[in-house]
């Protein structure tokens, strides 16, 4: 038997069937509206954490930075107790082509002995046509992400100098008026890795290593100065 449906059915059916269409694109289109709008935000979130960390990163670096200034100041005014403060406990320096380890043994030894009795550190500017290529006295800093460690290179051009062996009578003389060292001019780079001390936040110096790219004698005041051979 085939059944007839009338066109008032037929109509109900097909305005149901309309409604059920209608409703069924809304939920679709919510929901990708819906989607669209997590993406948004999730995607603003990174770009807020991306922003928080850049920021974050050049506040470590303008620290660091300012940590070098301090170095060289307290250096070049032979304040070499302030710059030993300035390094990590297991801390080592590579001078003159010796290591020395640990801030209360090696890296003490150096700056209270050898530093202080060679007079070394004091800025000095570059011996006439010994300069360092420009393109080695860019300053650079690098922050790890985690912002637990870092490295640096910064250019140096300072005096260095030992004590004059000599026993005679000249040279004594000159001890007992403090001089009696033997000073010349370095130029060079600092290669510096830094960690952040998890006591109190601040950033120390891990290792200083000194790569002296030119020697010379020269004092300042001298309008020539003498090649160094090493």
């Amino acid at each position: 038997m085939i059944s007839l449906k009338s066109g008032k059915a037929r109509n109900a059916e097909s305005a149901d069937s309309g409604r059920r269409s209608f409703f069924w694109k809304l939920g679709a289109g919510a929901s990708a509206a819906l989607a669209s709008t997590v993406g948004l935000a999730r995607a603003e979130s990174g770009d807020m954490d991306n922003l928080s960390l850049r920021v974050a990163l050049l506040e470590e670096e303008k620290a660091l930075r300012k940590l070098h200034q301090a170095y060289e100041s307290a250096l070049d005014k032979g304040f070499y107790d302030e710059v030993i403060g300035m390094f990590a406990d297991d801390a080592e320096v590579l001078f003159n082509g010796e290591v020395f380890s640990r801030r209360s043994e090696g890296v003490t030894r150096l700056y209270r002995e050898r530093f202080r009795e060679g007079k070394i550190g004091k800025r000095m500017e570059s011996a006439p046509g010994f300069e360092v290529d420009a393109a080695l006295q860019q300053e650079k800093v690098e922050v790890s992400p985690d912002r637990l460690s870092a490295k640096g290179v910064f250019p140096y051009s300072i005096q260095v100098g030992t004590p004059i062996a000599s026993e005679t009578s000249l040279a004594s003389m000159a001890r007992l008026h403090g001089e009696g060292v033997q000073t010349w001019w370095e130029g060079g780079v600092y290669a510096v890795s830094y960690v952040k001390d998890a006591a109190d936040g601040h950033w120390r110096i891990a290792r200083l290593e000194h790569r002296t790219l030119s020697r010379a004698d020269y004092r300042a005041g001298r309008s020539y100065a003498r090649p160094i051979l090493t």
